[in-house]
């Protein structure tokens, strides 16, 4: 997600502007800060001055360590992701009743009016593949000619 592909950013690099950030990942400067401010809180990264961050090393932490935070941070933020997605199950199976069928894109749109991104970053039409290809193998959904119809049992 788009919080991994930022913070990644500062693996090769001791600190970096918002701007730099937004032109880099294509994202406006006002959602670069607010994701750089996920990681502040998250005590990985410092805001040492207006929009120029650095990853924060306390006495007695190396690279690497900040290095590991960062990633199990990002396994985090997939948990996160993960279990959201899983919580509009319902919403998505209601969708497919009333039409009959769906597809990814439509489900992405609508998904991405739903969910939140201040924790997990957008969503991608990418991850509601994966999503609804996990409901095809639990055999809620099967997917044919483009598009995914509720199991018949």
């Amino acid at each position: 997600p788009l919080q991994a592909t930022i913070i990644s950013l500062f693996e090769e690099r001791e600190r970096c502007h918002a701007e730099t950030i937004s032109t880099e990942v294509g994202i406006p400067l006002v959602m670069a800060r607010k994701k750089l401010s996920f990681w502040v809180t998250n005590g990985v990264l410092k805001e040492t001055s207006k929009d120029m961050f650095e990853v924060r090393e306390s006495a007695g932490t190396t690279r690497s360590r900040v290095v590991e935070e960062m990633d199990s941070a990002m396994v985090k933020i997939e948990q996160i992701r993960q279990e959201e997605l899983e919580s509009y199950t319902n919403f998505v199976m209601g969708l497919i009743n009333q039409s009959g069928q769906i597809t990814v894109e439509r489900v992405h749109k609508l998904l991405s009016m739903l969910i939140d991104d201040s924790v997990a970053g957008l969503l991608t039409e990418d991850e509601v593949k994966a999503f609804l290809d996990k409901k095809v193998k639990q055999k809620l959904l099967c997917y044919s000619s483009g598009a995914y119809k509720k199991h018949k049992t």
